[in-house]
């Protein structure tokens, strides 16, 4: 394997979405989809917001949108304030399956969070220059 830290990092995000869906596979949800889930939370957000809160393709976040509707998990509408815009929000559903999806992210954090606490704001503090580098565009 490269020993870069890039290519380390990548690597690391594909073990960890691994073992998350690992945790998922019950409840019969990807990571993705999980993701999609956790953004949502209790407000709707335009799929252009989903795009951005998870710095996603517009195919990607349309495909996990999709098959969240189909499952019953999500509903999608025209947004009242843009028709030109589609608006997705959690159905009843799926803020249950959201609910223990954060139960599968929660026991996957408390495994990797097995070092130190210095270790834990260490990477905290490395996973915020990296956002601010992504957000700076480079």
């Amino acid at each position: 394997m490269d020993n870069s830290l890039s290519a380390q990092l990548l690597v690391a995000g594909h073990r960890v979405g691994r073992m998350l869906e690992a945790r998922l596979q019950t409840l019969d949800l990807s990571a993705g989809e999980a993701m999609v889930l956790a953004t949502l939370g209790e407000r709707a957000l335009t799929m252009g917001g989903i795009q951005g809160a998870l710095h996603i393709g517009a195919s990607t976040a349309t495909s996990l949108v999709t098959r969240l509707e189909r499952a019953g998990r999500v509903s999608r509408r025209r947004n009242p304030e843009d028709a030109r815009s589609i608006v997705v929000e959690l159905t009843e559903a799926g803020r249950e399956v959201s609910i223990l999806a954060a139960l599968a992210f929660d026991e996957l954090d408390d495994q990797l969070r097995g070092g130190e606490p210095a270790d834990v704001d260490a990477h905290r503090a490395f996973m915020e220059r990296v956002a601010s580098l992504s957000e700076a565009g480079s």
